[in-house]
């Protein structure tokens, strides 16, 4: 597994505004990589 983005990816504040539940999403993205 490679690790494509190094940092967790947070919703915007105008995100939060539109979606109040989007407030404790956390995006982490990986891509799998063939042996």
């Amino acid at each position: 597994i490679k690790e494509v983005a190094r940092k967790p990816i947070r919703p915007s504040a105008e995100e939060v505004d539109r979606n109040p539940r989007a407030r404790s999403a956390i995006l982490r993205v990986v891509e799998k990589v063939s042996k």
